[in-house]
């Protein structure tokens, strides 16, 4: 969870970024991957979720084509969506494991902005993974910090790193404002951890996707922690 956009991220959003990877325009960035499958990447905030859903109609796909929502964590602007999409859709739901019952609303997240925020209805998750998990070819890796449960996604296939809100680039890459981190050096140990690995593009829940280089940006980034 983060701030509004800035005209910069207005201006590569609600576009196909790489080929199969489309950027939604929504308080916090929300993606589908669409090649033999269609994966969405967080639903966005509640009044959000629509919007998401009338993208489809511009690649020619439908609700019902969505095979798997990734929910990289419980903040308002990343799970507030799901609830109005999965109405509509029959994908199956896949978060960490830590953060399954914040989404299902089985507990309530306390951690930043608050519990009075967890306004989401709660909806089960099919498909609780753990670190190192794959799942329709994406890699999951636990980023926990900004949330107690975040995690990214790694895409072999297109060099690309999912980072959630493990990372922000508002602006320049840097870690996300510590007012919305429940573990701030968690948090940064985390992007640590992403140094340790691989990919030429990277996207986030809050900022300008870096398209080529992005790995040893990151690094830069981790070795200034």
């Amino acid at each position: 969870m983060a701030g509004g956009r800035d005209a910069d991220d207005r201006a590569v959003a609600m576009a196909e970024i790489l080929k199969g990877v489309h950027m939604v325009d929504t308080y916090a960035n929300t993606f589908f991957l669409a090649d033999q499958r269609l994966i969405l990447v967080d639903t966005a905030t509640a009044d959000g979720g629509p919007k998401v859903l009338d993208y489809l109609k511009r690649i020619r796909m439908k609700p019902s084509d969505i095979g798997t929502i990734f929910v990289t964590h419980t903040h308002p602007d990343h799970v507030g969506g799901l609830a109005a999409i999965k109405k509509v859709s029959p994908a199956k739901v896949a978060a960490s494991r830590a953060e399954a019952d914040f989404i299902s609303k089985r507990k309530t997240y306390t951690g930043p902005p608050g519990a009075a925020a967890q306004r989401h209805p709660g909806t089960p998750v099919d498909v609780p993974l753990d670190d190192g998990a794959v799942l329709d070819g994406l890699r999951v890796i636990f980023t926990p910090g900004h949330t107690t449960g975040s995690m990214s996604l790694l895409d072999p296939s297109r060099s690309l790193l999912l980072a959630g809100d493990a990372i922000n680039n508002e602006g320049r890459l840097q870690p996300m404002d510590d007012a919305y981190n429940v573990d701030p050096k968690q948090h940064r140990a985390s992007i640590k951890k992403l140094a340790g690995f691989d990919f030429e593009n990277l996207v986030m829940g809050h900022g300008t996707p870096v398209l080529g280089g992005a790995s040893k940006r990151v690094k830069e980034l981790a070795a200034r922690l």
